[in-house]
């Protein structure tokens, strides 16, 4: 994760590398989950997920929850 904006905004940066999982086709195939990235060789398709943990308790040390109760009152006010 970034740096925390003025504005309250977050800044993130995510990279990826990999190696590509490539699978051979016969002569006339097609392929249906995949893409062509040679003759007689294909990537298939896939999905990445990303997640991310923002630990919001900025005015509580670590683990320690903060609770405020708001006082209730009566709707005919």
């Amino acid at each position: 994760m970034g740096p925390l904006g003025q504005d309250g905004r977050i800044e993130a940066e995510v990279k990826l590398t990999g190696i590509l999982s490539p699978g051979a086709l016969k002569t006339d195939e097609h392929c249906q989950h995949g893409t062509l990235i040679a003759p007689g060789l294909y990537a298939p398709v896939h999905q990445h997920f990303f997640v991310a943990w923002l630990d919001m308790a900025v005015d509580c040390k670590p683990g320690e929850g903060w609770n405020q109760v708001l006082p209730r009152y009566p709707l005919d006010r």
